[in-house]
């Protein structure tokens, strides 16, 4: 009698355990999670990435004379003076700072990946990882087509409009750096140009027979805003033009391509 109640003691006990281990289990599965767990795994994620940028912001900063004096290689025809006392270490700072975020970018890439990872469908993870590297990749290759194309043909513009001897070019050294990188984050945002028509085709937004039809404006629209911010210069304006008329062409595409399987699926969709 007692090894019964005994036996029946340690099931009774033992069975909610096993059935919240397999609560536990099953909402893990289902991806469900309280507002206090989402909370707490966003406080995490957002220290690691916190964490990560100290790191890189303080390895930037030991190199930051280097980056800067390689950045200021590209106007070597151009004296650097800085005016203020300060203001070469707050260059410094500011270099350091766009390294380290820079630098940090895949960290924080990835932390969003997993974050919202659980709440998405397969079909939705797989479109939003593409969308993720692909932006990625063409905002970094923008930043390097400035800086290794456009900003040297743009400083030495600028360095010859000085055609006597009465002006010296002596640039801030701050003004300088910021004029670079703001350079190369207008190229990097432009070159994005592909992802957003692609997602506002996947929206319904957009349709590429409307951008097919307006490509001629499209092309013009790009001439007139090359030739505005681009120097007075046939080569900077081609420089500029052709990459942006070749990503939009791309857009188009892409754009093609998704909106093709999307009427494919809705074909099939209503089939069954």
């Amino acid at each position: 009698m007692t090894d019964d109640r005994e036996r029946s003691g340690q099931e009774g006990t033992g069975q909610p355990k096993a059935e919240g281990r397999k609560g536990r289990k099953q909402r893990a599965a289902d991806g469900r999670m309280s507002l206090t767990g989402h909370f707490a795994e966003l406080r995490r994620r957002l220290i690691v990435c916190l964490a990560c940028f100290l790191v890189c912001f303080s390895l930037c900063l030991s190199q930051a004379e280097g980056f800067t004096n390689r950045l200021l290689e590209l106007g070597q025809q151009f004296t650097f003076v800085y005016i203020a006392p300060a203001e070469l270490l707050l260059s410094y700072v500011r270099i350091a700072l766009v390294g380290g975020i820079v630098v940090t970018i895949p960290v924080i890439g990835y932390q969003v990946w997993k974050f919202i990872r659980p709440g998405l469908h397969r079909r939705e993870r797989l479109v939003m990882l593409l969308v993720m590297t692909a932006g990625l990749l063409l905002f970094f290759l923008g930043a390097v087509f400035a800086f290794a194309v456009v900003l040297p043909i743009l400083l030495s513009f600028f360095a010859r409009l000085n055609t006597t001897d009465t002006v010296t070019a002596m640039v801030s050294v701050q003004e300088y750096i910021s004029y670079v990188l703001s350079t190369m984050a207008t190229f990097g945002i432009v070159f994005e140009t592909p992802i957003v028509l692609v997602l506002l085709t996947a929206l319904g937004i957009l349709q590429p027979k409307v951008l097919q039809k307006n490509f001629k404006y499209v092309i013009l629209v790009i001439l007139t805003v090359s030739a505005i911010v681009t120097p007075p210069d046939i080569t900077s304006q081609i420089l500029m033009a052709v990459p942006l008329m070749v990503l939009f062409y791309l857009s188009i595409l892409l754009c093609k391509l998704l909106f093709r399987r999307k009427l494919a699926r809705a074909e099939r969709e209503a089939q069954e």
